[in-house]
């Protein structure tokens, strides 16, 4: 097979300023690339004002279903990035609520959530009834006799992503929706992420670890609603009007934002720029290249173009 060209390593203002002209529209994942947990990476809203400057459209796209739309407002003007619109982001909370309209499944239906409050404020949003969630009863010790065991009949779905409070009570309640009647409510993952990048090296358990999880209790799949979902890139093109043509994703995770990148055939598959600010080293990307017997599986995951993190593809772009 045709292994995909080695990926052009950007170190100059003559290959970041090719690269920033040949797209018009830039999506942008937020942990590793924006920010590492609560510490904001240097540079980047002088990075987000060059954008506006020359006049590149861009929105970011999150695996981490923890904060609504509307946290992540909070969260970016908090850090200091003022302006930033709830119709700019995409958090998988908010896609997930989107594959409960594509099902058919109606505002006011009830759907059981395993996760923070993120996925609960989204599903409010749309005038869905959210269940379970951070419900004070899912923070008490095992107990059998837990109300919130007893299966509500008017469920229609179950939305399990990302959670900071994972523990027995959460897992066995979800569990029985998962298994009930038959396994008939469609199980919605938010994405299938294993750990993202936290503060002072740390590396933190994502939501996909947490999907897994009970994809194995239950032993049936789940629908993935984020990364690398072509859904999910179905929607962004949709609802902003973007030539994919002329759009690119800037991400730290080979397995998400690249094979989201290649597999949604962004910028005619140029469309990747892997940065080493979060989750992926340069011997993460350089142990993949090597390998002698790189499935087309694999081929997936290799992007058009890396460097170092935001803040050097800034540098590198004034340059001039």
């Amino acid at each position: 097979m045709t292994f995909k060209t080695v990926p052009v390593y950007i170190n100059s203002h003559s290959e970041a300023l090719k690269v920033f002209e040949q797209f018009d529209n830039f999506l942008l994942d937020c942990d590793g690339v924006i920010w590492l947990s609560e510490q904001l990476i240097e540079g980047v809203p002088e990075f987000l004002q060059f954008l506006e400057l020359h006049k590149k459209n861009f929105a970011f796209v999150t695996n981490n279903s923890s904060q609504s739309r509307s946290g992540y407002i909070k969260k970016f003007e908090s850090l200091g990035i003022h302006g930033i619109e709830k119709g700019q982001i995409y958090t998988t909370g908010y896609s997930a609520v989107l594959e409960l309209k594509k099902m058919g499944i109606d505002s006011g239906s009830k759907v059981w959530v395993l996760g923070d409050s993120g996925i609960e404020e989204e599903l409010i949003d749309e005038e869905y009834i959210p269940l379970g969630g951070s419900s004070a009863l899912l923070n008490e010790p095992w107990n059998s006799k837990n109300p919130l065991l007893k299966v509500d009949p008017e469920a229609k779905a179950v939305i399990a992503g990302s959670t900071e409070n994972f523990n027995f009570m959460r897992i066995t309640t979800t569990l029985q929706y998962l298994m009930y009647d038959n396994k008939k409510l469609p199980y919605i993952g938010t994405n299938g992420d294993r750990n993202y990048p936290g503060p002072d090296g740390l590396v933190l358990p994502a939501g996909g670890s947490m999907v897994d999880y009970m994809s194995y209790c239950s032993n049936r799949p789940y629908i993935n609603v984020g990364k690398p979902s072509k859904t999910l890139a179905d929607i962004i093109f949709s609802n902003r009007g973007y030539d994919r043509a002329k759009t690119i994703i800037i991400g730290d995770t080979l397995t998400s934002d690249i094979k989201f990148g290649n597999d949604s055939d962004l910028g005619c598959g140029q469309g990747t720029m892997l940065v080493f600010s979060g989750t992926t080293t340069p011997v993460d990307l350089e142990e993949l290249l090597v390998s002698g017997n790189r499935t087309k599986e694999e081929d997936t995951l290799v992007p058009r173009y890396c460097v170092d993190s935001l803040t050097e593809l800034l540098k590198l772009l004034i340059s001039g």
